[in-house]
């Protein structure tokens, strides 16, 4: 019995033990799963398998482009290699996977799993990544390269059309095949035009073709027109690299025959026969139409005939500067048109144009020669605008340091051309040269709309000038820009010159205050005229008027430079002619920055008395001394209104002691 039951516990245990291992083999999967019915089987992706991997070893110096092969590659395939990292993956086909293996990655052998997200295969052993070999010693003898190349021949190609003729094109077909152990990278064709030439790119860049792979290229070849008959050869350039950057190129030859023509003598030559223009007479800046009559006086047909205007004045208006006419025939003639742009700067009178003529002969012989042709240009302004300054002035006249003013300036359009879209920039474009002025209230750039041929306007800025600018004459530009009718842009700089002065301060005061005058009285008044200011004043004359006084100076007036706090005498006689408030006005006249006379004026105001018989007059305040108003009585020893030179000399004597004057 305990055997029995030894060995029914001991099957048990074999049992469980094989259930393990199966479920290990399958990949310890439940052999039931959550949610499916036994009796359904789920539909399972295909599997992944890899066979092989090219290339199998690769430099970490430089990246390498992994070809996978296999089957039951899906778009979601991804390479990894085990160790690295993912790679960046294309997705050829089922059966072909490229996978790039970028720089530096770390020497040693990998192994490469290729998922899709549902299933995964691993490839042992599958990349290896060596180092660069360090530089041999001398005396080391030279390792031998790696064996296996790219071999790119060609296997196979074809001509249409099978007859090749000289002077016309033709299509070649080549078949190219990598007979070698390695793949072909950065592989390319070229057709080097050694006896046909090629139409169109003469070079076709294939990438990789690996090994026992053809690609196809198409090129278009033209044979020239003086082949003879018999086999010519299509030269074909292959080149590509290994993957480890060897370089090989192949030269191969393509064998084609060719059909000659016979040779043709004579050539074609096209003249310019005649030419208009529209207008006849043409304007700067305005469009006009060329015509050309071309004529063939060759002995052969002229092909793809071309004529360009290569003339610096004038440029298309429409399009391009060249016109076309497919063939000209022998002692045959055509006509053509080129819609020209003439140059807003062009001169007038007769100028000439440039044409270039181009055309071939029907073997494909090309031909060029210059041509000249005269037109008449009209640069007048009886069509043009021309903007110009008509005058300007400023508002004070007298421009101070630190005050501001108006600046008027009227424009005028002395053409016969409307000026349209007017900038006018004070200072300049960009008012770099506007000091020592600046705008207030405004900027220094004004815009007109529209300036009629013969008309004026008048603009205005509103300026400062600055408190340090010194006193002499600015050289201000103003820039004007505006276009014509045709839309031609025209610029101009003119300039202003502003003149800044600097005005002395002066102020007239009675050296003794007079008092009240007497109508009809003289009476002998000294004046002072101080220099206020903080620079000297260059007096040249000075001089006391008034509306109802008869003033007469006594002496010479003083002339001379006063300095700042200084003073200018000058002694009158006044005789009022009426009584009532009179004022005398003080002219001083002095020279300005400039050298230039220039007169102020300032005034002081008097009381006039009745004459003689009359009722006193009383200052205000009683007439006390210091009040700046004083009564003063008659002067004794008036004879005649008039004082006798000794009266005069003891007045004078009074007033220099401080008994009056």
């Amino acid at each position: 019995m305990k055997g029995k039951v030894f060995r029914h516990g001991y099957g048990l245990l074999v049992g469980l033990l094989l259930q393990v291992l199966v479920v290990t083999a399958v990949g310890a999967q439940p052999l039931v799963q959550t949610g499916v019915s036994p009796l359904e089987t789920p539909a399972a992706p295909a599997a992944i398998v890899v066979t092989h991997v090219e290339p199998r070893t690769m430099l970490n110096t430089s990246g390498a482009m992994l070809s996978i092969y296999g089957s039951g590659f899906t778009a979601q395939c991804v390479a990894r290699l085990v160790g690295y990292g993912m790679l960046p993956t294309t997705v050829v086909n089922a059966t072909a996977l490229t996978a790039q293996v970028p720089a530096g990655v770390p020497s040693g052998v990998y192994a490469l799993e290729v998922s899709d997200g549902a299933t995964l295969f691993r490839l042992d052993n599958a990349l290896t990544v060596t180092a660069p070999a360090p530089t041999p010693a001398p005396t080391a003898a030279p390792q031998p390269p790696p064996p296996g190349r790219p071999i790119l021949t060609i296997s196979n190609y074809s001509v249409e059309p099978a007859s090749v003729r000289a002077g016309q094109e033709f299509v070649v077909n080549i078949a190219i095949y990598n007979n070698g152990s390695r793949a072909g990278e950065n592989t390319m064709i070229v057709f080097p035009g050694t006896t046909f030439l090629p139409v169109g790119e003469p070079g076709h860049k294939l990438g990789q073709v690996h090994i026992n792979h053809t690609v196809v290229v198409t090129q278009k070849l033209r044979a020239p027109a003086s082949l003879s008959s018999g086999v010519q050869q299509i030269h074909v350039n292959l080149s590509a690299n290994d993957w480890e950057g060897n370089h090989y190129d192949y030269a191969q030859t393509v064998p084609v025959e060719v059909t000659g023509v016979a040779p043709v003598t004579g050539q074609p030559k096209v003249t310019i026969e005649s030419t208009t223009t529209e207008p006849p007479v043409l304007l700067p800046g305005a469009p006009f139409t060329l015509t050309l009559r071309l004529a063939n006086r060759g002995s052969r047909t002229a092909r793809n005939v071309f004529a360009r205007c290569t003339s610096e004045t004038a440029i298309p208006a429409l399009g391009s500067d060249a016109v076309s006419t497919p063939q000209i025939a022998i002692e045959d003639a055509v006509t053509v048109t080129l819609p020209l742009l003439l140059d807003a700067a062009a001169s007038g009178g007769r100028q000439r144009l440039d044409l270039f003529l181009a055309y071939e002969d029907p073997g494909g012989g090309i031909y060029t020669n210059q041509e000249t042709i005269g037109v008449n240009v009209n640069a007048s302004l009886t069509f043009q605008p021309q903007v110009l300054i008509g005058g300007y002035h400023t508002a004070p006249d007298f421009v101070q340091p630190g005050d501001p003013f108006t600046l008027t300036v009227e424009i005028a359009n002395v053409g016969g051309g409307d000026a349209e879209r007017l900038i006018l920039a004070l200072g300049g474009e960009n008012g770099a040269a506007l000091e020592p002025f600046s705008p207030l209230q405004t900027g220094n750039v004004i815009f007109v709309e529209r300036l009629s041929g013969g008309a004026t306007a008048t603009v205005q800025w509103q300026l400062l000038a600055d408190g340090a600018a010194q006193a002499k004459a600015y050289n201000l530009p103003l820039a004007l820009a505006y276009d014509d009718a045709q839309g031609g842009r025209h610029s101009d700089t003119q300039r202003l010159s502003l003149l800044v002065r600097r005005r002395p301060e002066v102020q007239a005061i009675f050296y003794r205050e007079p008092g009240e005058l007497t109508a009809g009285a003289p009476t002998a008044v000294s004046l002072e005229v101080l220099n206020v200011g903080s620079r000297a004043v260059n007096i040249t004359r000075l001089e006391a008027t008034g509306d109802r006084l008869d003033i007469q100076a006594e002496g010479t007036p003083f002339m001379g430079p006063v300095e700042s706090g200084g003073a200018a005498p000058l002694d009158v006689t006044i005789t009022p002619r009426t009584s009532g408030p009179a004022e005398i006005v003080i002219h001083v006249t002095y020279r300005d920055d400039f050298n230039q006379p220039q007169t102020l004026t300032t005034t002081l105001t008097v009381n006039v008395a009745g004459g003689p018989g009359g009722p006193p007059s009383v200052p205000p305040g009683g007439g006390e001394e210091g009040s700046g108003n004083h009564a003063f009585p008659p002067l004794e020893g008036i004879e005649g209104g008039k004082l006798t030179f000794w009266q005069r000399a003891v007045q004078i004597l009074k007033g220099f002691l401080g008994f009056g004057s």
